[in-house]
Order: structure tokens, then sequence, then C-alpha cells
């Protein structure tokens, strides 16, 4: 999925948490470049853009 209106987490961890926080997963499949992981889709929202900021502060 190469859509600008999706987004796409490699970290099975923020995808979690994004879905906790209400996000829905339009999305998922086999990483390529990763045996063994998963890519996830959501809807690129400024909701979503700012759950993330949230994510990497609260990890910092």
């Amino acid at each position: 999925m190469n859509d600008p209106k999706t987004i796409t987490i490699f970290s099975q961890k923020l995808a979690g948490y994004l879905m906790m926080h209400s996000f829905v997963l339009i999305g998922m499949r086999p990483n390529n470049n990763n045996a063994g992981k998963n890519v996830f889709f959501f809807n690129n929202t400024p909701d979503l853009r700012m759950a993330l900021e949230e994510y990497r502060t609260l990890r910092a």
C-alpha cells in the first residue's frame, strides 16, 4: 500500500498503541524486507499524526 491516504507502521508495539487509542487498522501484511515481521496500515489523519507524536514523546 503506497497510498498517501495511509500511513505504514513497522512496529507491532506502535500499531497496538494506536489500536488501543481507537485508531482502526485498515490492513496488515508480511514485511518483505524483514522475515517474520508484519507491516500495519492506518488512515493518515491529523489525529493519527498527533498520536504518533505523543507516542514518540512517551518513548523519549
